[in-house]
Parts: structure tokens; C-alpha cells; sequence
């Protein structure tokens, strides 16, 4: 076991502390400040007089990190800009765009360095980072423009939040015409990124997705279900540039040159290469930078190295890192990034040494570091995902062989491409080295407990960490044999296969609202194993397992509100498995992947009714509205039409009434409120599932004659669209309601108590 050198430890805490406090936009008063540092200083030079060096060498770190880190942030978010972003000026700005603009939902976002901007009477001539965003033909538009070029647009600057690193958000109206080329390097790393896309263009969709993201980040080509696949399996961080890739391509880059017998300073100067070469295809932003010192720390640490000098090495890369940029401090790719590190330099040699008592080294070094990272980072991981990757483990320690000559060879493709077709050899086979990545991901999403929810909370993901510790205390010794690797993978086998429930979960309920992510999807309980579904999900399988853990075996009926896709994605899936005997949809001609389904299945789909009730087991559906049909089909977007022809019904099972209004806007709310005083539906529910997700747009009428106890917000974690918006929580809780939330709290479960609703949530 190796000695390690802890002694920078102490300064790498301190100056990432003080970053994170200088960098947050707190503005203290100047003689606050005064009086701190001159508190700070004083408290330095009396540890020195007492011979306690150290301490006054952090207490120095503390206070000129936190000096400089405020000073920084104060010179961003102050000034003639600052005060232009305040006012939502619009004008005519002057910007190099420092890296590709990239898809964010339906939102384009490009890092630039803000160079002029013309605006109310003046012109200001800056140097000051911003982000701009862009949707539509102006978003098409932002992907074009190439990294390192100078732009004239015009645009309307907003403030950031005060912890952020850009002076200004930009909103783009128009690009006016470019003022500048880029340098040549940026040239030459434009061509190369652009070449390694073309080189893979001939491969497999999936292939040509993949290793794009893998070499460089660029995940422009990856598809919802790829990320989906690749969250589940705890690989997401293969996608963005990070420090494994650049440990895996430079151990297969080194294992190479050896074996062709380079040796002494030629294996260091062909690493130094590597690393340029990467730094240069990737792209100089912060985000590439932070990589490759965390990926050589873990490269030392796993033999290419003196291993005993890579905690001093970590320390001093955490300390550069947020004395250059003070907000790495506060990103997670960043904490994810050293906390990986650490894992790696610490516990990885240990399980390693445990492994290599049976096995070969090369199997032992890679599942101790897969291993000896994800469990440095799950409990960041679980506080920002509500996840537990049960199978990432395996995961990646069966991927982290192809990882390293996927960006070999893509990298080799990228560097190749000036010469033409040359450079398509290299990305066929680097597209085909990325193949058993993509079948990994995809089995072992597939499992059905893949991942396993887990609450965010302080206490929870204290446990988490608390757990994580016990267990790498736990598998040093367990591993040392290969009885007990063969249990351990059992175990994590068994755990992948067989989901935990809370317990007495689901208990009694009537009533159902699926966590599905961005999404809907509710369940009235019909009897026994039978639910009556409205809406099913953005996809089949968050459905499907909240219909399965709460017994379901059973839809008798399926109401599909609209044809929004994150009402739709997982019902092809339903109506294959629950074969229901009644699909209701809006008005108008149903799609046809629909009819083929629901006919495919024995079932009939037609349009909802306005006043009709049906009884279905122990429920009963009743149509308050079926506005009119709203023209083409459209499954995508956020169309105020097709959210406006939303079916509106109230659901009721053991005398617990719900309201469901799909995405109903405040004119279809209105027109509900019309349509069911024609046709004798109540709307008093005590229940009412906010429209749109809880969008900001409601209207009070529509809330208040429902006279519920209880709104329920069905959306996903952190979604682009900001739902659940306050402005609604408000108008709900304002009318005495209790707002429950499927994004912070899971499935929600709702069951008629004797005197008050019973609501329990998985979370």
C-alpha cells in the first residue's frame, strides 16, 4: 500500500472553499471586507509567530483566493454590460464564439467572449464572457457558426443568475455577418472535429453518433434513447470530454509505443503529444482543461507514474484549476471529476492488489477503477439524479476496454482528415470499436432494476455516502479471493435483476400519478390488478414499471388526453401488453400507428364524448370536453393547438374524484368550464392534476371551481421548460391546496381516508 502525501490537502480545501464562497455573488460591504482580510491576515502572521507554518500558509491561500475569486466575479457582474443585461437592453453586439454551439432540448446554447455591444445611445467595448441562446431557424442558424470566429448579431442581453461565470445571456434575433476569422489552431480544431464527423458518416447511425461524443463531447447526433440508455448504465460520463478518456487513450497510446520499443523520454514526449493532440481536437474551454489534469492524476495513479505522489498531484491540480477558473468550484462536472480522481488514486491500487491475487492484472486494473470511481461519486451522482446505477459497475468496467481505441482511432480519423477519404478507414473502425459500447448500454438498460430510485435528501445521500465507504471498506477484503468476486457479482446481478419497493408500497390507493419524467401518466384503480390509464408517458418503460409495482395487469381502457409525445411515447407499449378493450382520444382522425396498434391488439380507439360516463370496474370516466379538432397531428413541440384539444374528464374510484385536463391552456380551460355546465359534469374533484404539467399559464376560474384539497404536478427533475412554474404552485396553494410534485417526490399515491386524503409518495 502506498504512502501518500497529504500535506497540499488543506490548502486544495481551502482555496476551493474560498472560490466557491468569492464566486456565489455575495456582495459584502467594502469595510466588511476590509476588516476580514485585514481579520484574516493578522490570524496568518500570529500562526507563523507560533511556528505553525502550515496554518498560515492556508489562511494566506483562503485570503488571496477569495480576493482574487471576488474580485473577478465583481468585475463580470458590474459595469457597463452588467447594467445593459440588467435593463434587457437590445442591440447590436460584436462576439467570438469560443466553442461549438450545442442542442440543449429545443434551445441552442454557445459559449462566446462578448467583444462590443451597441445599445441605448452607446458603445461599449469589453472582454467578458456570455452565453447565447437561440430556438427555431435562429438556432440553426447558431450551429453553423464556427468555433473561434468573429460574429455582428443582434440580440437582447439578460442577467445570469450572480453565480454564474458569464457577465450576460444573449438572446439571438439575427446574425448580422462575421467580422474575423479564427486563429489557426482554432482552424486546425475546427477541421478536425468537423473531419471526424465526415470520416464516421459512413457508419452506423449509432456508431456515427457515438464516437463523435466519446472523442470530442460533441453528442449533437446522440438520441434521447441512446442518453437514456447511457444514464441508465452510469456511462453518461463517456459522452463529455472527461479525465477517463484521456487515461484511456493515453494507456492505449503508451501500451502501443512500447510494445513497439520506445522507451525512457521518447514514452514521455509521445504522452505530451497525446495530450496535445487531445487538448487541440477537444477544444481549449475550461471544461477540456479540468479533463486533462484530473485524467493524468488518475493516469499516475494507475501505474504510468509514481502512483505515491498523485494525492499531491490531485491538490495541486484542484488548486490551479479554481485559482484559474474560481466557478469550477461550483460545478458538478468538476466535483465529479476530482471526486473520481480521488477514488481512483486512493482506493483503486488497494482493490486492484486485492484482485491480482486471482486474477490477471489487466481484468484486476480495470474493474478496481471502475469500481473505486463510481463509488467516490455516487453520492453526488444520487443527489443530483434521485439514482442509484446498480449495473454501472459492470458497465463500464466491461465497455472501459473499447473506450480507449474508439478515441484512438477517432482521434487518428480527426487528425487525418485534411487528406480526404484517408481518414475513413480510421473512423469505420472506430465506429465498430464503439459497437460493443452501444450493445452494453442497451442490455444493460434493459435490466429491470438497472438503476434504483433514491431520494435526494441530505440524510439520503449522506447514507449513500456513509454506504459507499462501508462497502470499498468491505470489498478490500471480499475480493481477495475469487469466491468472494463471484459473490459480489452475484449480488450486483441479483440487484439489477430485482427492484426494491418501499415497504407497504403501494398499500391502498385510487388514485396514481407516475413518476415518468417529463411527462403523464395516471392510473385509476378499476379493482384488483385493473387500472383505467390516462395518457402513458414520454416512453414504455417508466410506464410499464409503475404499472407493475403497483400490481397492475389489467387496462380496460387508455385515454389518450392529445397527441403530444409525452403523453404518447409508451402507449404502442401499453396497448401491447394491457391489450385495453377502449382507447378515448381527442377529436379528429386518430394517427395511424394508433389504429394499427389498438387493432392489432383487439381493441377499438374513437373519440371522447362530451358528456358521456362510463363505468369501467370500479372506476368511472366522465367527458367534461373534447375540443375541436385542431388540424394536422403534431406529437412534438409545445403547440398551444394540440395542447388546446386536450381531452378533459373526471376520473373517480372508491368516491375519490380526480381532474384531468392533458395540457389544457387558460382557453381550453375556460371552454371546460362552458362545456361541462352544457352537459351536467361536475368539475368538483378533490383532486385536480395541474394542467400542462403546471405550467404558468392557468387560469384561476378553471382551479377554483374544482375545490380540491390536493394538485398534483407531474413533470421531470430540472426539465427546460420549468415546470412545475412557482406562478401556478402559487394560484394552487393560494386556493388551499397541497401541491404534491412527481419530479422531487416520485409516484404520487392518493387513497380517501376517513376524514382527510391519503397521500403517499415512493420518494
Amino acid at each position: 500500500m502506498k504512502h501518500h502525501d497529504w500535506r497540499l490537502l488543506p490548502v486544495a480545501v481551502a482555496a476551493w472553499g474560498a472560490s466557491f464562497i468569492a464566486s456565489s455573488g455575495w456582495r459584502p460591504e467594502p469595510q466588511a471586507v476590509g476588516a476580514m482580510l485585514v481579520g484574516l491576515v493578522l490570524l496568518a502572521l500570529l500562526a507563523h509567530r507560533a511556528n505553525r507554518a502550515w496554518v498560515a500558509v492556508i489562511i494566506l491561500v483562503v485570503v488571496v483566493t477569495a480576493l482574487t475569486a471576488g474580485l473577478r466575479s465583481w468585475q463580470r457582474h458590474t459595469g457597463p454590460v452588467a447594467d445593459l443585461a440588467a435593463a434587457g437592453a437590445v442591440g447590436l453586439v460584436e462576439l467570438r464564439l469560443t466553442a461549438e454551439a450545442v442542442p440543449r432540448s429545443e434551445i441552442i446554447v454557445a459559449p462566446a467572449e462578448l467583444v462590443s455591444v451597441e445599445a441605448r445611445g452607446s458603445r461599449v467595448l469589453t472582454a467578458v464572457p456570455v452565453v447565447v441562446l437561440a430556438s427555431g431557424e435562429l438556432g440553426q442558424r447558431l450551429l453553423t457558426l464556427e468555433p473561434g470566429a468573429g460574429y455582428r448579431v443582434r440580440g437582447r442581453l439578460g442577467e445570469p443568475r450572480p453565480d454564474e461565470a458569464v457577465a450576460a445571456v444573449l438572446s439571438l434575433r439575427e446574425v448580422v455577418g462575421r467580422t474575423s476569422s479564427p486563429s489557426w489552431l482554432n482552424a486546425v480544431a475546427n477541421q478536425m472535429r468537423s473531419g471526424l464527423r465526415s470520416a464516421v458518416s459512413h457508419s452506423p447511425p449509432q456508431q456515427a453518433a457515438l464516437v463523435p461524443s466519446l472523442v470530442v463531447g460533441d453528442t449533437s447526433r446522440v438520441d434521447d434513447a441512446m442518453r437514456a440508455d447511457f444514464q441508465a448504465t452510469g456511462l453518461t460520463h463517456l459522452m463529455a470530454v472527461s479525465g477517463a478518456n484521456l487515461t484511456l487513450l493515453l494507456g492505449v497510446l503508451l501500451a502501443t509505443v512500447r510494445a513497439v520499443g520506445v522507451r525512457g523520454w521518447w514514452v514521455r514526449i509521445v504522452a505530451l503529444l497525446g495530450v496535445g493532440f487531445f487538448v487541440l481536437v477537444c477544444g481549449q474551454e475550461p471544461s477540456v482543461l479540468r479533463a486533462t489534469a484530473m485524467g493524468i492524476v488518475a493516469l499516475a495513479a494507475t501505474g504510468v507514474g509514481p502512483g505515491n505522489r498523485s494525492v499531491r498531484a490531485l491538490c495541486l491540480a484542484v488548486t490551479v484549476l479554481v485559482w484559474c477558473d474560481p466557478w469550477l468550484s461550483r460545478s458538478v462536472g468538476f466535483a465529479l471529476s476530482v471526486t473520481a480522481c480521488a477514488g481512483i488514486v486512493l482506493l483503486g491500487p488497494v482493490l486492484r492488489d486485492s484482485l491480482t491475487r486471482w486474477c490477471p492484472r489487466w481484468i484486476a486494473e480495470a474493474f478496481a477503477v471502475s469500481l473505486a470511481a463510481q463509488l467516490a461519486t455516487q453520492p453526488i451522482v444520487t443527489a443530483i439524479s434521485d439514482r442509484v446505477s446498480v449495473v454501472g459497475v459492470g458497465t463500464n468496467v466491461l465497455a472501459a476496454p473499447f473506450v480507449g481505441p474508439t478515441t484512438v482511432l477517432g482521434l487518428l480519423a480527426a487528425v487525418l482528415s485534411p487528406f480526404g477519404e484517408v481518414a475513413v478507414l480510421p473512423g469505420w473502425l472506430a465506429g465498430w470499436c464503439a459497437q460493443p459500447i452501444l450493445w452494453i448500454s442497451q442490455a444493460g438498460a434493459a435490466l429491470p432494476a438497472s438503476t434504483w430510485e433514491w431520494p435526494a435528501s441530505p440524510v439520503s445521500v449522506a447514507a449513500v455516502a456513509v454506504a459507499s465507504g462501508a462497502l470499498a471498506a468491505a470489498l478490500v477484503w471480499v475480493l481477495r479471493s475469487w469466491l468472494g468476486g463471484a459473490a459480489f457479482v452475484a449480488v450486483l446481478l441479483a440487484a439489477s435483476l430485482i427492484r426494491p419497493v418501499p415497504l407497504g408500497w403501494p398499500g391502498e390507493w385510487s388514485v396514481a400519478f407516475c413518476d415518468v419524467g417529463q411527462g403523464d401518466a395516471t392510473a385509476i384503480r378499476a379493482g384488483p390488478g385493473a387500472a383505467v390509464l390516462v395518457d402513458a408517458g414520454p416512453e414504455p418503460g417508466p410506464t410499464l414499471e409503475c404499472l407493475s409495482g403497483l400490481g397492475v395487469d389489467e387496462v380496460p381502457m387508455l385515454v389518450l388526453t392529445h397527441y403530444h409525445a409525452d403523453h404518447t411515447g409508451g402507449a404502442v407499449e401499453v396497448i401491447e401488453r394491457f391489450r385495453p378493450r377502449l382507447v378515448l382520444v381527442r377529436s379528429g382522425e386518430p394517427p395511424r400507428w394508433l389504429v394499427d396498434a389498438v387493432g392489432g391488439a383487439g381493441g377499438e380507439v374513437r373519440s371522447a364524448v362530451e358528456g358521456e360516463r362510463l363505468r369501467i370496474g370500479e372506476a368511472e370516466w366522465s367527458t367534461a370536453s373534447v375540443p375541436e379538432q385542431p388540424g394536422p397531428v403534431r406529437e412534438e413541440g409545445e403547440g398551444s393547438a394540440e395542447n388546446d384539444a386536450s381531452v378533459v374528464g373526471v376520473a373517480e374510484s372508491a368516491g375519490l374524484r380526480v381532474l384531468l385536463a392533458g395540457d389544457a391552456e387558460p382557453p381550453a380551460q375556460l371552454e371546460a368550464l362552458r362545456s361541462a355546465t352544457e352537459v351536467g359534469v361536475s368539475l368538483e374533484a378533490q383532486i385536480l392534476k395541474l394542467p400542462h404539467h403546471g405550467s404558468s399559464r392557468q387560469e384561476r376560474r378553471f382551479f377554483a371551481v374544482t375545490g380540491a384539497a390536493l394538485a398534483v404536478a407531474s413533470s421531470g427533475l430540472d426539465n427546460d421548460y420549468g415546470h412545475p412554474a412557482k406562478a401556478a404552485i402559487d394560484l394552487a396553494e393560494g386556493l388551499g391546496m397541497t401541491v404534491a410534485r412527481t419530479d422531487r417526490q416520485g409516484t404520487v399515491l392518493v387513497a380517501r381516508g376517513e376524514t382527510a386524503l391519503g397521500v403517499v409518495t415512493r420518494r
